[in-house]
């Protein structure tokens, strides 16, 4: 039963960062700046939090996928080879952008998903060895 529960919840999250990730560019500046603004409140650089903001989000979307992928792997007894499309994502989903207006392909935003991608690894092994599984 945890098997597929965790298997639904980083479907969906997969799911989440995707389309997040895939809407077109006007819309994902419109929202970021929307965050930044409510964020930093009255006389603060809205513009410096809406450049953290929209860099961060590749790192924490695939460190929050990274880590239930991982889980879901362990909890479903699957081997961890099954792990290899994850990486393979970090740098696709920034090739399928292209096609997206207002979007591009970006070298530093693979690095970021890559990083995401090493933070949930390595959550997710911080909890196994505190767990001792």
């Amino acid at each position: 039963m945890a098997f597929y529960g965790l298997l639904a919840l980083t479907a969906g999250w997969f799911t989440l960062m995707t389309w997040l990730s895939h809407q077109d560019g006007e819309r994902t500046r419109r929202t970021s700046w929307r965050l930044a603004e409510e964020l930093s409140g009255p006389g603060r650089d809205t513009c410096a939090l809406d450049l953290f903001l929209r860099r961060a989000a590749h790192g924490v979307l695939f460190a929050v996928f990274s880590f239930l992928y991982a889980c879901t792997l362990y909890v479903g007894g699957l081997p961890a080879g099954l792990f290899a499309p994850v990486p393979v994502w970090a740098w696709a989903d920034e090739a399928t952008k292209r096609w997206c207006r207002g979007r591009h392909f970006s070298w530093a935003d693979v690095a970021r998903n890559l990083a995401g991608v090493l933070l949930g690894l390595a959550l997710f092994a911080a909890l196994c060895a505190l767990l001792a599984l």
